[in-house]
């Protein structure tokens, strides 16, 4: 969130790098590819996923990035009526920041959006912001634990397999000794081959979630 907290800062004032290089530092090199980790651009996917950390609650959730929606999605493991407030004034600036990020980097040319005769973005200003939408029925974490990253991350997993969320409860000890497993794994896998770096380590293991019959999923 870094980034978007320094694109953020810049264009709630009247900034002078706004007209000086400022866009191409803060906004191109990231969602251009440069700043990011997977090194995709935005425009070759459908969906962003942004793990967002809730510092005055010592929380993590999961924001999905619907573009063909023009929505955030929010998957949350704790959800309560004082504590959604906190999290939602989080992603409302995200949700601000990211319509200023897509057209300074030509998101929309590049991904081929008519924005003007989509849909879902045809009702609204370009600079406007992007919906929010909070997901129910989302597996919740135990109360009083702090498993809140282990629940966000496995969202996320959820989705990179188009399983979607289940709406049964994670078993959290259990997801906790697999992935405990998938790095110890991959780390030995890593010194065996003797290299320092991800890029030259073995490839990762395939992995699969899997959902029980009848589990009832949440897409985007």
């Amino acid at each position: 969130m870094n980034i978007v907290r320094r694109v953020f800062d810049v264009y709630k004032v009247d900034d002078a790098s706004l007209n000086a290089g400022g866009k191409e530092y803060h906004l191109n090199k990231y969602i251009g590819e440069f700043h990011m980790h997977a090194t995709v651009p935005w425009h070759t996917v459908d969906h962003i996923f942004f793990p967002i950390h809730v510092k005055a609650k010592y929380h993590w959730v999961l924001a999905v990035i619907s573009f063909n929606h023009r929505c955030i999605y929010v998957y949350d493991s704790l959800l309560a009526v004082g504590h959604d407030a906190v999290v939602l004034s989080k992603i409302k600036k995200l949700a601000t920041v990211i319509p200023i990020c897509l057209i300074a980097c030509k998101f929309y040319e590049n991904k081929g959006i008519e924005i003007d005769n989509h849909p879902n973005y045809k009702l609204n200003d370009k600079m406007n912001s992007f919906s929010v939408s909070v997901v129910e029925n989302v597996p919740q974490q135990p109360s009083g634990s702090l498993t809140c990253v282990l629940y966000m991350i496995t969202y996320a997993e959820c989705f990179t397999f188009d399983e979607g969320v289940p709406s049964v409860n994670f078993n959290s000890n259990l997801i906790r000794i697999r992935y405990t497993s998938l790095l110890w794994n991959y780390a030995t896998r890593k010194a065996e081959a003797e290299v320092q770096s991800d890029d030259e380590a073995p490839m990762r293991p395939l992995r699969k979630i899997e959902l029980s019959e009848g589990t009832e999923v949440h897409d985007i």
